[in-house]
């Protein structure tokens, strides 16, 4: 039962880091200077708090106690000269490797869970689907950091293009240059 328990308790911690890494892209998403990125810091944030609430779900139908139910969000604690700071070493590109590396972080914390197969099938099948979103949204992200602030010249993908799950249907070689511009739902 403990090692049942302490299986338990890292996909607890994943629910940590999902809510962490919402916060920075809320957070993010109130410096930056762009629409476009607004919008996908926003939509990030969605996503990760959808994340931290199915493991929380998960979590509360087992009779296990989540570690975190919410984080924080917003910088309201912020005095004006952190904000004047904020703007003068504002970098867009740094603000999505920082998410990125969070995001990478949870991917490889997801992983590790999925080698063990030591939680219920249900979870599994819920960690695998997650696994394979957030690779999906680092690799926009990347995309944003390749093309975006470079050159605004690129290819718009259409919804049907986008599966229901947040994947995208590989017809050709040439989807790795393609942004979607995210929406929140």
């Amino acid at each position: 039962m403990k090692d049942k328990y302490k299986d338990f308790d890292r996909l607890n911690r994943l629910m940590v880091a999902c809510f962490r890494a919402e916060q920075y892209y809320y957070n993010a998403a109130q410096d930056a200077q762009t629409t476009d990125l607004k919008r996908f810091m926003n939509y990030m944030a969605t996503e990760r708090n959808r994340i931290a609430n199915d493991i929380s779900n998960q979590l509360s139908s087992r009779d296990i106690e989540p570690l975190e139910l919410d984080v924080e969000k917003g910088n309201t604690d912020r005095t004006w000269s952190e904000i004047k700071e904020a703007l003068d070493n504002y970098d867009a590109v740094d603000m999505l490797a920082e998410g990125m590396a969070r995001d990478k972080g949870i991917v490889t914390k997801i992983s590790d869970m999925l080698k063990t197969e030591e939680l219920p099938e249900p979870i599994l099948e819920m960690l695998y689907k997650h696994r394979k979103k957030i690779q999906w949204y680092l690799k926009q992200a990347e995309q944003h950091k390749k093309n975006h602030f470079k050159d605004n010249s690129h290819k718009k993908v259409t919804e049907a293009e986008v599966m229901s799950d947040g994947s995208q249907e590989d017809d050709d070689d040439d989807n790795d240059a393609r942004i979607i511009q995210m929406r929140a739902i």
